[in-house]
């Protein structure tokens, strides 16, 4: 086509929409509109400029490109030279992640030292780089102010979880700054320490970097909202159905392969994978979790202590995403086949497929995702045979965890939790008693430093309030299986799931302490009655008792005051309290144990009239009980009436008739006869 050559405007829009359809389908339209409407503004202002033909404004673009150069950072140059649209911030040392984050959250707007700057207004793409935090964020970008501190680009295009990234980054920082004699970083925790060798030069050495107040150390924990997982796309995995292609999984996904030795090394026995998994949460690892077993090798990646991705090999169709959400009904077959496609073509996953198609909304993908991810960590749970190496993030590359937007996490303790939970209200009765019944008067409390794990492991609000209202070291077990309001079986799941995750301690030692405090106080008490009570008093019983009762009486009480059972570190006091206790129930049991001699001393502290006097009380007793059919009880009556009075008539005739009825060779009705 000659210079002179003019082409109607809808003309030249359909042959670059025709070219953007063939040549740039797989990108972002939101992406694409940006990058035209900067070429727009560029276009202007070279038009304005005197350029004439698309040949000249190449040349014009290629000299410009070259005298925009950030001050310190070739790499960083050779970048611009290619795209003078792009800038990347890489910030690493502690003041300048400080900076780029108030910068970016305060302002809304990042800074550049430019030789030659771009113009104002001019649209630019920016990539905001934390690799300290393995977060990388590209968004867009206007120029908006120009000074001799540097070029102003305001940012536009950070979701909500991007932001929700970066103020994390900050809270951390502000709550656990290294103090300026710090020692190596924790285990997941982010290695910010400056290195003037490594960082000697780069974009920031220009920018204006505002004084940091150093604060002391202190542990933190990032915190980060945990993504409900898809309910129906756990249950629909274990569907059979007609699985399809292997070119509707989308592409093989990225397998790490490291050359630093792990930092842990461990082989699995038995149920020894959920240990693992429990405390690699604990130490809030960023980083990645390598476990091979004899059905495969599986990649866990790991951010601030929860799980954000599973890599599988060899890869098993029936645990795909896009399997499973077809399994779920959340996409059809179709849809699964283009985002699939999609995601060959652009070398991408099917989730971000789906979302870029739009087939899904962000929300519903990231429920997707963790529904996968749940059900792999709960078949990993039943790993007995493998190997497990566990890698700190710095052994990865950076960026190694998935994008911000569809970025999910699930916390190991929840799915370890209901795992346990679920094998244990199933336990029998009687297996649960056996189980709990050296730990009834011990005192359930979870630790002030494991309660935000307690948290993690819990969905369910009955559980929760079950927590915050008997699980605080102030009752006895039994007294929390007594107030609580759900099921012996179900409040039994509970506390033994998190006491065998390490997040609830049974503490005896209070339990030990009411004791020894309860049996000084009844020794005690004991001691100030004995010697100055009757036998019968001595024993504990009325002075009406026959032999049965003074019997019961007497073994509770030669157990409960035993002095070779005295709790260790009392008082010298104590022990010979009972001793002598001990020695008047002896002599209490001496007299009251035969019904001669119990029979002589009762008569002998017992008034005339007051043995009279007893027995038509016990009678008329003894026949409400009858009435209620409440045989035992009646018996009970007769057989003191008895005790005062052997010869008694209607007493001996009552008894019979009673004993007859309780062995069953009599009816109660008296219409009735057994014989």
């Amino acid at each position: 086509m000659s210079n002179d050559d003019k082409l109607p405007p809808k003309t030249l829009r359909d042959r670059l929409r025709s070219l953007l359809t063939a040549e740039f389908q797989g990108l972002d339209p939101g992406q694409v509109a940006g990058v035209l409407h900067g070429m727009a503004s560029e276009l202007i202002q070279l038009s304005e400029a005197g350029v004439q033909t698309i040949s000249e404004i190449e040349s014009d673009v290629g000299v410009w490109s070259e005298q925009l150069r950030v001050a310190g950072d070739s790499a960083f140059a050779a970048e611009s030279v290619r795209r003078p649209d792009f800038f990347e911030v890489e910030a690493r040392e502690v003041d300048r992640v400080e900076s780029l984050l108030e910068q970016v959250l305060g302002l809304g707007a990042v800074v550049f030292v430019i030789d030659d700057p771009p113009p104002l207004n001019t649209l630019v793409d920016v990539r905001l780089s934390i690799p300290a935090f393995h977060i990388t964020i590209e968004c867009a970008g206007r120029v908006v102010h120009h000074s001799p501190k540097g070029t102003a680009i305001e940012l536009g295009g950070i979701d909500a979880e991007d932001r929700a990234a970066l103020e994390a980054i900050r809270a951390d920082l502000s709550a656990g700054a290294e103090s300026e004699s710090s020692s190596a970083p924790e285990v997941g925790r982010p290695d910010l320490s400056a290195n003037p060798a490594e960082e000697s030069s780069g974009p920031w050495d220009s920018v204006p970097i505002p004084s940091v107040s150093r604060r002391p150390d202190r542990s933190f924990r990032r915190q980060i909202s945990l993504t409900a997982p898809d309910v129906q796309v756990i249950s629909a995995t274990g569907q059979h159905t007609v699985v399809p292609t292997k070119e509707a999984f989308g592409p093989e996904p990225e397998w790490f392969k490291l050359d630093s030795e792990p930092d842990r090394v461990e082989q699995i026995v038995e149920d020894r994978i959920i240990d693992v998994l429990l405390s690699v949460s604990q130490s809030a690892l960023t980083g990645m979790v390598e476990l091979e077993t004899p059905r495969g090798s599986y990649q866990i990646l790991w951010d601030n202590g929860l799980v954000s991705d599973i890599q599988q090999r060899p890869r098993n169709a029936n645990e795909e995403l896009g399997l499973m959400l077809f399994r779920a009904d959340r996409i059809s077959k179709q849809q699964l086949a283009m985002a699939a496609a999609a995601a060959d073509e652009t070398a991408t996953t099917v989730a971000r497929s789906l979302l870029d198609l739009g087939i899904l909304e962000p929300e519903a993908i990231r429920k997707s995702i963790a529904g996968r991810l749940t059900y792999l960590l709960q078949r990993l749970c039943d790993v007995t045979d493998g190997t497990v190496r566990v890698y700190g993030g710095p052994a990865l590359p950076a960026g190694f965890l998935p994008n911000p937007p569809l970025r999910v996490h699930i916390s190991a303790e929840r799915v370890v939790f209901r795992r346990l939970f679920d094998e244990l209200r199933q336990v029998p009765m009687a297996e649960r008693e056996s189980i709990q019944s050296d730990a009834l008067d011990a005192y359930p409390e979870v630790l002030f430093s494991e309660r935000d794990r307690v948290m993690r492991a819990l969905s369910d609000e009955g559980h929760t309030d079950l927590v915050d209202t008997l699980l605080r070291g102030r009752r006895r077990l039994r007294e929390v299986f007594t107030e609580s309001g759900l099921s012996h079986a179900e409040t039994f799941g509970i506390v033994h799931a998190l006491h065998r995750m390490g997040l609830v301690r049974f503490d005896r030692s209070l339990h030990h302490t009411i004791v020894r405090e309860r049996y000084r106080e009844n020794v005690t008490v004991k001691y100030l009655s004995v010697h100055k009570a009757s036998y019968f008093e001595v024993l504990n019983v009325h002075w009406s008792s026959y032999s049965d009762v003074v019997q019961r009486a007497y073994d509770e009480l030669v157990e409960q005051f035993d002095p070779a059972q005295v709790p260790e570190h009392l008082e010298k006091e104590v022990a010979d309290r009972v001793a002598e206790i001990r020695d008047r129930i002896e002599s209490a049991y001496q007299v009251l144990a035969e019904r001669k001699t119990r029979h002589a001393y009762r008569k002998r502290i017992m008034p005339e009239y007051k043995l009279a006097h007893a027995i038509p009380l016990f009678l008329k007793q003894a026949e409400l009980a009858e009435r209620r059919r409440q045989w035992l009880e009646a018996k009970d009556a007769l057989l003191r009436v008895l005790e005062i009075d052997p010869d008694d008539r209607q007493g001996n005739a009552r008894l019979d008739r009673i004993d007859a009825i309780l062995e069953n060779r009599l009816s109660p009705d008296a219409a009735d006869s057994n014989f």
